[in-house]
């Protein structure tokens, strides 16, 4: 039932007015990791397609209390309201609700209370936030007012009270973005979309609840090593011709800058909602938002509001005041949940001046009572010399304070301190480069100053002469002004790497065919993944030196083939596909890469695969690997079972396969002959259709594709090896350098080198 339908004329609402901003801060958001998760919002704002989402994300029971109120009295709120007046309906609504929070207090997704939006549904949610997220869902106005049937001044004196009604009863905002930026392009399908939504809402409930989902292998932004932010104005993305791609620039970090002008509106919370979500949907890294500080005591109520608004979106990090008054501080701390809290304090002289009234000392005992996660630190120069004393003021905060410490100077005689700062720098995109120092100014700036040295990395196989890799990796360094090379290197023999293992400028290797297995006994470390799939395909050479000069090299082995095929068939799963008990999958072929097709799908949440290779003994010695490995792990469930043709019946136990991964090569071995392979039609009888996926690429389509790609009515999609490559190398490139890869900058670059060598996109 929504807020804003009733078939016995309009619908009287509460004007209790929303706890005060001070009181709004002092909400606890820390729950049990099996609290129950509430939806409400408008109709039509998409809570059950997110409450279904979370269910299956989650893996919790979902209850729609209009299923519930259906179930129970034999009808629709609409039908009940027009036979037995609204009074009634609140009764029953008040009671059915409290039924469903008592009977479902831990492991669920509870979706439509609150749809009258009466005083006691206000009261029982209210004190449901004390013990459970309870999220607001929101949608563009527009879109809601065209659903509601009303007119458009009509819809607007509803959703202002309405609007205030949920505000005062929940403690999360989430908005369900489901407009379409297609910037002159193609308008990407509808699962694609609902695939975004189900990333960027999945990962907000993963922040609810603290739960690392980090989606980037790039060090942590608070780290002292060279981190950056990229500065985001509210205003930037209220243009219409805002750049989606600058948003992955190679920034560790995205600040959105809200100033006093931006929240001065009765619609900023919406505003506010709108961007946030809209960042996350476009870009990898954490969101920190970066809220001015009042300037006048007449102020301070809106800089509290606003603070309060800004928990409610659940941002990675919050930036705070620290001359606040240590009250507010505290509520900030005590409802902040898993958002860090960054102390700022601004001055304007340069930092470590005389003539500054906080001194190092002050600050430390200043940020250490208020319990902060970080502290920033601005100045002012007025010329380049005084950014000197940046370098030492830090040092000795950090001789007492163990939390990490941002400092530089403003404005245009700052940049040498931005440059030298090594945690979270501010940097700007390329278009607004007149205002700032861009990602590639400052690495180039580093690799001037030698604070950064030039790596060569190398592709290491034996067909790797027409690999497209090394153009994506050096167009990404370009791109971010890291001095790196990426070359290529074909051998037939495995003893030729180890010139590049031993020189001590190499970062790291690539390992192509056939030696992804053969390199593991010249390796120090491999990662648990790398172990289970028994395969690496990226080694990072970490140089050190000891403290009597002896230079000592750590080989580390990774396997990041597994993660482009986990990631591609992930992102192209429909949302009907969802990976559930029950899912099965079908791999072809038995070498390395189906070992990490296997293990992808099984990080996937697959249970039941079958396996088809023209080599039924492969397939065989492949199926029993993966079976004693589950028997290693503590005998986890995972079933393998091998096809021996593909004119063999699908097996009558499991389910009809919804993901299809194809891991042979296009050609036969030593040939340019295709591979002539297709499978049985009964195996692709899916009705739900699903992803079929090739991990290899070249200049002709293969007789598997072709036998999908009619089938794109029937739900399947058609994922190509070019993908994968782009996903397993964004994995790459920030395990080699450390860095967010400029995934936009890659992606462009494989598609123009596929075009170039005729490859099929």
């Amino acid at each position: 039932m929504s807020a804003i339908e009733s078939s016995s004329g309009p619908l009287k609402f509460s004007s209790t007015p929303p706890p005060s901003a001070v009181e709004a801060l002092g909400i606890r958001r820390q729950y049990n990791s099996d609290a129950t998760i509430l939806l409400v919002g408008f109709f039509g704002a998409g809570k059950k397609t997110l409450g279904i989402i979370a269910s299956v994300a989650l893996r919790r029971r979902f209850v729609d209390f209009d299923a519930v109120f259906n179930q129970e009295h034999n009808s629709s709120p609409q039908e009940f309201i027009a036979r037995h007046g609204l009074a009634r309906y609140r009764e029953l609504e008040l009671q059915i609700s409290k039924d469903i929070l008592t009977k479902h207090e831990k492991g669920c997704v509870i979706v439509g209370l609150g749809g009258t939006a009466s005083p006691s549904q206000r009261a029982l949610l209210t004190e449901c936030a004390q013990r459970h997220p309870v999220i607001y869902v929101r949608r563009d106005e527009n879109d809601l007012q065209q659903l509601s049937g009303t007119s458009s001044d009509k819809f607007s004196r509803i959703f202002d009270v309405v609007n205030a009604f949920f505000e005062s009863c929940t403690n999360f905002d989430f908005f369900n973005n489901t407009q379409t930026e297609s910037r002159g392009g193609p308008i990407p399908p509808a699962y694609l979309k609902l695939k975004e939504t189900e990333r960027v809402f999945v990962a907000f409930l993963h922040r609810i609840f603290g739960r690392d989902h980090r989606q980037v292998f790039s060090i942590d932004p608070f780290s002292k090593s060279h981190t950056y932010a990229l500065q985001v104005p509210v205003t930037y993305l209220d243009r219409p011709e805002y750049d989606l791609e600058s948003l992955e620039s190679g920034a560790d970090a995205i600040t959105l800058l809200v100033r006093p002008n931006d929240i001065n509106t009765s619609r900023s919370t919406e505003r506010l909602a709108r961007h946030i979500a809209l960042l996350r949907k476009h870009s990898r890294v954490p969101i920190i938002v970066d809220l001015s500080a009042p300037h006048s005591t007449h102020s301070t109520f809106d800089y509290h509001k606003t603070l309060a608004t800004i928990l409610r979106l659940a941002p990675d990090a919050l930036t705070c005041c620290l001359e606040c008054d240590s009250g507010l501080v505290s509520k900030l701390n005590s409802s902040k949940g898993y958002t860090k809290i960054i102390g700022t304090v601004h001055e304007p002289s340069p930092i470590g001046s005389q003539h500054r009234a906080l001194t190092p000392s002050t600050l430390t005992a200043l940020g250490g009572a208020l319990e902060c996660d970080a502290i920033r630190v601005t100045g002012e120069a007025i010329s380049p010399d005084q950014n000197y004393t940046c370098l030492s003021f830090v040092h000795d905060m950090e001789m007492t304070l163990k939390i990490p410490i941002i400092a530089y100077n403003m404005g245009p005689m700052g940049r040498a301190s931005v440059c030298l700062s090594q945690t979270l720098s501010p940097v700007v995109p390329q278009s607004s480069k007149e205002t700032g120092i861009t990602v590639r100014e400052a690495e180039s700036a580093l690799t001037a100053c030698f604070l950064q040295s030039k790596k060569a990395f190398t592709i290491f196989g034996q067909s790797v002469k027409y690999s497209l890799s090394a153009a994506m990796h050096n167009t990404a360094y370009a791109a971010c002004g890291l001095p790196h090379v990426y070359a290529i290197l074909q051998s037939e023999n495995l003893s030729d790497i180890h010139r590049l293992l031993e020189d001590k400028n190499h970062g790291g290797v690539t390992i192509s065919l056939p030696y992804k297995t053969a390199i593991l006994p010249f390796l120090d470390e491999v990662t648990s993944d790398a172990k289970d799939i028994n395969a690496v395909n990226t080694v990072v050479l970490e140089h050190t030196q000891l403290p009597n000069g002896e230079r000592v090299t750590v080989r580390r082995g990774y396997n990041t083939d597994y993660i482009g095929i986990r990631d591609c068939i992930h992102k192209h799963l429909s949302p009907a596909n969802a990976v559930r008990d029950g899912t099965t999958a079908l791999i072809i072929g038995a070498g390395g890469m189906a070992h990490a097709a296997i293990y992808a799908c099984y990080e996937l949440g697959v249970r039941r695969m079958c396996i088809y290779n023209r080599s039924v003994e492969n397939a065989k010695k492949l199926a029993d690997y993966y079976h004693q490995w589950a028997q290693s792990k503590g005998g986890v469930n995972l079933q393998l079972d091998v096809l021996c043709s593909p004119e063999d019946p699908w097996p009558s136990d499991c389910r009809l396969p919804t993901i299809v991964t194809s891991c042979i090569p296009p050609y036969e071995l030593g040939s340019e002959r295709p591979i002539e392979l297709l499978l049985s039609e009964q195996w692709l009888a899916s009705r739900t259709g699903g992803v079929y996926l090739e991990v290899g690429y070249g200049p002709s389509r293969t007789r598997l594709m072709e036998q999908f790609l009619p089938r794109a009515s029937k739900g399947w999609v058609v994922v190509d090896g070019l993908m994968v490559l782009v996903e397993q190398g964004i994995a790459q490139y920030e395990i080699f350098t450390k860095r967010p890869a400029p995934v936009h900058v890659m992606r462009r670059a494989i598609k123009e080198q596929s075009i170039r060598h005729g490859f099929v996109h």
